[in-house]
């Protein structure tokens, strides 16, 4: 893959159509995510599961499958778009939503088992977050931080994979990487450079099963990204609409097919890395 450029940027998910367009496209975790979060907590805590923190949540894609776990679901999220649309959504009666930094978390000291991140710590003030996480957090608890990268899906294809693949890298990456922020670059890295400041910690990654979409699904996903929002805001929204439409004539190329995008069925799969840190 080749190199990108890197660049500031502001936060991404504000706007409440952006929000509405972030739950209908971007995927729920995998069950074996939490399941493993939660396994790891349980391996040296021993009490009661009174509380999940679930910090930069969005719309509550990642905060809900928590609920069966714990007896209570804090959803924290910056955005008062994305609460206002979580909030719209249907969710477990324990799942509370709340409109708060990543670096104040409205929880009491010691009270909170699990904070978790799921595609969020890469946009935090991190010593600030660390240090909020720790206050919060009782004695052998953890902090969980977990994303997928955009440009790292895997397309399932008999022939074209590798093709498809670089039509997806050559969008996200060679055309959008002057609008990347930094918090992209810590996805690109794969959180190699973040570092939970706790002695015990563990580094996994996994697979998902294959999911089967269309190409105006991969298309809809890729307009929530935020290097795509912030070339819109520079370029203009028929500048980003024209870059989208490069992106499904590429891959129509690779596949030799007119299809429509919202017919043309296609495979893929998304690596998760997740580092958890365990509180003394």
């Amino acid at each position: 893959m080749k190199n990108c450029s890197w660049v500031a940027t502001e936060r991404f998910f504000e706007g409440v159509q952006h929000a509405k367009n972030y739950a209908t496209f971007r995927p729920r975790p995998p069950e074996q995510l939490t399941e493993r979060i939660v396994a790891y907590l349980k391996e040296k805590y021993e009490g009661q599961l009174d509380l999940c923190v679930d910090v930069g949540c969005g719309n509550g894609q990642c905060s809900t499958p928590f609920a069966h776990h714990f007896h209570q679901v804090l959803a924290t999220d910056v955005s008062s778009a994305q609460i206002q649309v979580a909030n719209a959504l249907v969710h477990p009666v324990n799942v509370e939503f709340r409109n708060c930094t990543a670096e104040s978390i409205p929880a009491t000291a010691g009270s909170t088992q699990l904070v978790n991140a799921s595609t969020a710590a890469h946009w935090f003030d991190l010593p600030a977050f660390f240090q909020e996480a720790n206050r919060v957090l009782c004695s052998n608890g953890v902090i969980a931080l977990s994303s997928y990268g955009l440009a790292s899906h895997v397309f399932i294809h008999p022939t074209k994979s590798a093709e498809l693949h670089q039509a997806l890298v050559h969008f996200y990456c060679e055309r959008l990487g002057s609008f990347w922020g930094t918090g992209n670059r810590h996805v690109y890295d794969e959180y190699a450079n973040i570092v939970v400041p706790f002695a015990e910690i563990t580094r996994e990654e996994f697979w998902t099963e294959e999911v089967s979409t269309t190409l105006a699904e991969i298309a809809a996903l890729l307009e929530t990204a935020g290097p795509y929002q912030n070339y819109c805001r520079s370029k203009g929204d028929a500048a980003g609409r024209e870059l989208l439409d490069e992106f499904i004539t590429n891959c129509q190329r690779v596949l030799e097919t007119q299809e429509q995008p919202e017919r043309l069925k296609l495979k893929w799969k998304r690596k998760y890395f997740l580092i958890m840190g365990r509180k003394p």
